[in-house]
């Protein structure tokens, strides 16, 4: 009888022994899911804060004056790109102000440069690059 409850004893110990191994297995692998999650989705960030700069080098080297001149960033021509790997991006801009070309509806000021842009940012992973697709958006006024 004692030997019976013996090895019942060591069962039970096996199997309790194996509940607490896969637990802290799997509380390890949430662990490193969740921190490469936290790593890109503070990388998209950057992207976005990138692309932004970007967007506004590409507008400030624009001459919304000249003639035959585009209005960059618009909802027919975003600004965009690829960062990487793993990354894209799309700037769409509105123009608030008088910008030449791409003045907008509502002029908060006169004169040259004196315009200001609002900068829609939307960044994106590719796909099958990300166990979850990310997605950031930022928003930005810049006075010109």
């Amino acid at each position: 009888m004692r030997r019976g409850f013996t090895l019942i004893a060591a069962i039970f110990f096996v199997v309790i022994a194996s509940s607490i191994c896969m637990l802290a297995l799997s509380i390890a692998s949430t662990s490193v899911k969740q921190n490469s999650e936290i790593y890109l989705r503070e990388q998209s960030e950057l992207v976005a804060r990138a692309a932004t700069e970007y967007a506004m080098l590409a507008i400030i080297s624009n001459d919304f004056y000249k003639t035959g001149a585009v209005c960059l960033g618009d909802e027919h021509n975003p600004i965009s790109g690829e960062f990487g790997e793993l990354f894209t991006f799309k700037v769409y801009v509105k123009y608030f102000g008088d910008m030449g070309i791409c003045s907008g509806d509502a002029v908060a000021a006169t004169g040259v440069n004196q315009g200001t842009i609002m900068l829609d940012v939307f960044v994106s992973s590719k796909p099958g690059k990300a166990s979850n697709p990310i997605n950031f958006h930022k928003r930005t006024l810049q006075k010109l």
